[in-house]
Formats: C-alpha cells, sequence, structure tokens
C-alpha cells in the first residue's frame, strides 16, 4: 500500500494533500505529513469512512486521477496501552456515564415487590401491589401503608400477610409489622435462611433542588424498573398539594413514578436511600413525590421504642415569616410586632391545648423551649415527642408586647 501511494500521481498535487489532511483531521491522529512523502504515512480514521475526492473538492476532477472512489480503512495505530485506557474518573459530586447505573446497582438488588389481595365482603377483588426496599438483613422492609393497609374502605384478605418477592426470584410470606397512616410509612417482615440483600440509608438533609435522583420499584409488576431526574422541591408541603390533617413535608422530583412505584426507594447518586416513594400527581408528568428519609428514620425508631408514631398536638395552625412577609403586614397593621423572624399564629383551635395556654390569633412565636425559632420545622424539631409536658413559648404582639406562655401538647389523633 505504501509503493502504491508513493508511486501514484495524487501525491503530486496539493489538492490531495489537503484531502488527506482532511482525513487525519477527522481521526484526530495523523504522522509524517510533511515535505517529504517517502516516509512513511499512518492515517487512524473512524471504521470505514469513504471520501469522494470530486465530491469534497471540486478542483479533483475524476478524469485527471483514478476514476474509483478514495477509501480510508480504519488503519489503528494507536497503542494497546490507549485502547485499553480507562475513561477518566468523574469528580467527587459529578455525574459521570456509570453514575446512575452505580447507584441502582448498589441498592437495586434489595427492591422488592410487595402484592396484597384486597377483599370487600369475603370476596377478593384484586390485589395490592407496590414496592419495598430491604433495610436490615433481618428481613426487615421499608414500604408504603397504603400498599399494605387498608385505605378505601376494603379488608385485607390476607390478614396481614404480604407476598415478598425479591429481584433474584426468591419468594416470601411477609407480615405487616407496623404500619402509620398518617405518614403513609410501614414495615414488612419476611424470615429467610439465606442472606438477604440490603439498601443503606442516606440522608435527606443535604438535599438541594437539582440534585440527581433515582427511583427504583415494580410498576405496574414490571420488576427491576429504574427511573431518574432530579430533585424540584425539597420541602413540598401536604396543604400545597390540597392534603388536609396534620402538616406533611416530601420530596418532589421529576422521575417517572407510576402505579406499582410506592413504597420503592428513592436514591441519591451515592447508592443511599434519601426517600420512599409514596405518589404522583395523576394530571401532570414530572410530579412525583417521597416521604424524605430523615422523617422515615423518626417513624422507625417510634415503631422500635413504643410501637406507634406519637405525634403532639398543640392546636396551633402556624404560617413561617420572612422580612417580605414581615412587611407587607406592617403595611396592612402598623402595630404588628417588629420581627425579623419568626412563626405566625393564625389561628388557634377552639378547645385545643394551645387556646388553654392563652395563645391568640395574631401571636408570634419567637422562642420555643428556650430556643429562637424562625420556621414550624424548628417548632416540630424541639418539640419533638414531648406529650403531656409543659413547654414554654415566647410570642411577641401588637406593640411589641412579648408574653410568655406554658403549653402542655397533648397526643394527636391518628385520623387527623
Amino acid at each position: 500500500m505504501r509503493r502504491i501511494l508513493r508511486n501514484s500521481s495524487l501525491f503530486k498535487d496539493k489538492s490531495f494533500i489537503r484531502l488527506v489532511a482532511l482525513a487525519a483531521a477527522g481521526s484526530g491522529v495523523a504522522y509524517g505529513l510533511g515535505s517529504d512523502w517517502s516516509s512513511s504515512v499512518s492515517i487512524q480514521a473512524l471504521p470505514h469512512y469513504t471520501f469522494s475526492p470530486n465530491s469534497l473538492f471540486p478542483s479533483l476532477a475524476p478524469s485527471r486521477y483514478v476514476n474509483a472512489p478514495l477509501s480510508f480503512s480504519s488503519v489503528s495505530s494507536a497503542s494497546e496501552a490507549d485502547v485499553n485506557k480507562e475513561s477518566p474518573k468523574p469528580c467527587c459530586g459529578c455525574l459521570g456515564r456509570d453514575t446512575i447505573a452505580n447507584a441502582a446497582a448498589r441498592v437495586g438488588p434489595a427492591v422488592v415487590n410487595l402484592s396484597v389481595p384486597k377483599g370487600f365482603h369475603g370476596m377478593t377483588v384484586g390485589k395490592s401491589i407496590g414496592s419495598g426496599t430491604i433495610i436490615d438483613g433481618d428481613g426487615t422492609i421499608l414500604t408504603c401503608a397504603h400498599v399494605v393497609v387498608d385505605f378505601q374502605g376494603f379488608t385485607s384478605s390476607s390478614k396481614g400477610k404480604v407476598d415478598v418477592t425479591l429481584q433474584d426470584g426468591r419468594s416470601f410470606e411477609g407480615t405487616v409489622v407496623n404500619a402509620d397512616l398518617h405518614s403513609d410509612i410501614a414495615i414488612v417482615k419476611i424470615n429467610s435462611k439465606t442472606p438477604l440483600p440490603t439498601a443503606k440509608l442516606g440522608s435527606s438533609s443535604s438535599l438541594r433542588p437539582g440534585d440527581w435522583v433515582v427511583a427504583l420499584g415494580c410498576p405496574l409488576s414490571l420488576q427491576n424498573t429504574i427511573t431518574a431526574g432530579i430533585v424540584s422541591c425539597v420541602d413540598r408541603k401536604s396543604s400545597d398539594l390540597g392534603l388536609g390533617g396534620m402538616r406533611r413535608e416530601y420530596l418532589q422530583t421529576d422521575c417517572a413514578i407510576n402505579a406499582g412505584n410506592s413504597g420503592g426507594p428513592l436514591v441519591n447518586i451515592d447508592g443511599e436511600v434519601i426517600g420512599v416513594n409514596i405518589m404522583k400527581v395523576l394530571a401532570a408528568d414530572g410530579l412525583s413525590f417521597s416521604v424524605p428519609i430523615d422523617s422515615v428514620s423518626k417513624i422507625i425508631e417510634h415503631f422500635k421504642t413504643k410501637g406507634r408514631v406519637v405525634r403532639p398536638w398543640l392546636g396551633l395552625k402556624m404560617l413561617d415569616l420572612n422580612d417580605m412577609i414581615v412587611a407587607q403586614l406592617k403595611e396592612k397593621d402598623v402595630m404588628f410586632p417588629d420581627v425579623t423572624k419568626g412563626v405566625l399564629v393564625p389561628m388557634v383551635s377552639p378547645g385545643s391545648p394551645a387556646e388553654r395556654a392563652g395563645f391568640h390569633p395574631g401571636d408570634v412565636v419567637v422562642e420555643f423551649e428556650g430556643k429562637p425559632v424562625g420556621s414550624i420545622k424548628e417548632v416540630i424539631e424541639i418539640m419533638g415527642d414531648k406529650v403531656g409536658k409543659p413547654i414554654n413559648v415566647v410570642v411577641k404582639r401588637a406593640k411589641n408586647a412579648s408574653v410568655t406562655l406554658t403549653v402542655i401538647p397533648e397526643e394527636a389523633n391518628p385520623d387527623m
């Protein structure tokens, strides 16, 4: 081949030299393209690209050169080390080509399919199908309560029994150990004589809008289903979704969630569970919601220590304040207290512990149990599970009056 190229009249024309240079530039490797054409020429091209001189360069008429098109085949001059060289690893926190696949691989084996027969007046009318995650080698499975517990007036004909199928094909009969309808979190237990795969629980407190996440589950009973997306909101309130009852917060993502995904894990790019997939908005795509794993961990701890989730109730409707809201409220009422942060109380439930303690609509909570507060979340965290224990609260009122109140929380009704 080298002898043919050396003797060819094509090398006497500068246009052909440009053609060879173009082919070399296309491959990114060219050697020995100088004025001394007796030296060796090696071109690494993409697999079998064919260049027609007269189509690329009109000045190269076929009558002046060979009639057959010029063909550059794959002539590899790369060393074996270059071929086997691995692609550079992404920096810490960066998204690489294998990031999502690796995250899914870490958790995937621990994701299970759950199936619960549902009955109505003794008749089986279908199955509740969902997903779950094995979080402990003893067979503890984390899932959604609505998958394994009655929500719609139906009764479970399985009497607390759940069919559990692992991704490796093994099947078990599971038992519903605990369920909290308010948070929609439940625990199922299976017994296995062989080792079980488990998933690691992470933290949801460090999540930010825009972080990549992966949703795993068995939508429509299709096991091993993985979808990816980003975090859209880290503290979507239940009231924003039109849900009544006590305040709850969710992670909002644009991961594809469908029937059967409920109870499956939401995972960060490190392969850690940071949420439990719970629901989606039926009228829209890309609006899916998960219970943050930090909240789930507290619920699991309540299950272990008390057998149920204990929630204190004050009877206050609360609203987070910021500088803009405070400025707007002061425009409407010049008597509004001078505060930069706090929690506004727009309503007090009649007969509630808060009313008995002396709370009034318009109060601004600035201190709770000796700690300054600026959000409802901080109030809830400080209150914890303190039921029947007095808590001192400092509120600001009109004309900057400061009042200290003592309230004794009651245990919330689970149906609230």
